[in-house]
């Protein structure tokens, strides 16, 4: 019986070796391929970082003068008019009592702000009818009974009770999962499915909602999805700026055709985003 010895080729090693870290490289460069997947709970902290920190208190309690800028476009929404689909949203808050957003509220583009102990709303001869009909097909004691807190805190500071050091333990406050990756706006984005955790979702009377983000490789939101128990809707984040500060006339009306607005009126159409 003959014996063989397994012989090496110097040459074929040679070539096999660069030609297997090669293909390597070009496995790991083909896009929205990850060497080890970012933590989804981690990419949650640094995509809604930045805007929570907005609403942070200092490290006394108190808020501070904190702005952000937010324009996005409707892509879809529930009870909207197709008309309105792609329309504008933009929203303005500068802390501690200032806030603005212009967007399609039942059906029609309108603006509605506060502006520390004022709110109000434009154009108001639009806004007053609307009014006028959302209250005739109210239930009374229901409508009371739901609004009751919300309008006591409506004039509130806009500020949370946590510091911007504790925001480190903001995701903990949400359920999320990896939903995967999409590419959206020509960006490679990481998808996740977002609620919050029951005991946060009872106090802040968000029963039912949930949100997919779609987070960009800077971990900013390129898109988000709300679906509540009455109404669903996605808006592409158009640009989403945290400057210094905004100036006070932001938060004034343009013109003379303005409405001045009560708490319940301005929940109202605050809550009347994106629909008919």
């Amino acid at each position: 019986m003959s014996s063989r010895i397994a012989t090496c080729n110097p040459l074929k090693t040679t070539i096999a070796k660069p030609a297997a870290a090669l293909l390597a490289l070009a496995w790991l460069c083909i896009p929205g391929r990850l060497a080890a997947r970012e933590n989804v709970y981690d990419v949650l902290g640094k995509a809604l970082g930045p805007i929570a920190n907005v609403f942070a208190v200092d490290d006394s309690g108190q808020p501070g003068v904190h702005a952000l800028v937010l324009d996005a476009h409707l892509l879809t929404a529930s009870k909207l008019p197709p008309q309105l689909q792609g329309q504008a949203i933009h929203v303005a808050i500068q802390t501690p009592d200032a806030i603005l957003v212009q967007a399609p509220i039942a059906g029609q583009k309108l603006t509605v702000c506060r502006d520390g102990d004022a709110l109000w709303a434009t154009p108001g001869s639009n806004v007053e009818p609307l009014l006028r009909q959302a209250l005739a097909s109210a239930s009374p004691g229901k409508k009371k009974k739901k609004h009751k807190n919300e309008e006591a805190a409506i004039l509130g500071p806009l500020a949370v009770p946590v510091t911007q050091k504790e925001m480190v333990f903001l995701p903990v406050l949400f359920q999320a999962t990896d939903a995967g990756d999409e590419t959206v706006a020509g960006k490679q984005c990481m998808v996740m499915d977002v609620e919050l955790m029951p005991q946060m979702e009872k106090s802040m009377h968000a029963e039912g909602w949930t949100a997919k983000l779609w987070v960009g490789p800077d971990y900013g939101i390129v898109q988000i999805a709300l679906m509540g128990p009455d109404w669903t809707g996605t808006a592409a984040i158009d640009k989403l700026d945290f400057p210094a500060g905004l100036p006070d006339a932001t938060f004034q009306p343009q013109g003379t055709d303005v409405l001045k607005l009560t708490a319940e009126q301005f929940l109202r159409l605050i809550g009347a985003v994106g629909r008919e």
